[in-house]
């Protein structure tokens, strides 16, 4: 009793293909990483704009809470 395996053939077809694919995930992988970390992202800004705004909030409310705690 043998075992089947399968003999990968050498075409330079296939070879180029496979290259092929290669490059397309990798072109994927970087573009992908360079837009998200794009100051042009309109996504980041706004969520840049929003986490300033609460840091904002946040001062105030506790500079009001720091002023209650000494007028007790």
């Amino acid at each position: 009793m043998s075992i089947p395996f399968y003999d990968f053939p050498s075409s330079p077809i296939l070879i180029i293909g496979a290259l092929g694919i290669t490059v397309a995930i990798a072109v994927f992988f970087i573009s992908y990483q360079k837009y998200f970390n794009s100051p042009f992202n309109k996504e980041l800004a706004e969520k840049k704009k929003a986490l300033i705004k609460e840091r904002k909030e946040l001062k105030e409310r506790l500079e009001k809470i720091e002023q209650d705690l000494k007028n007790l």
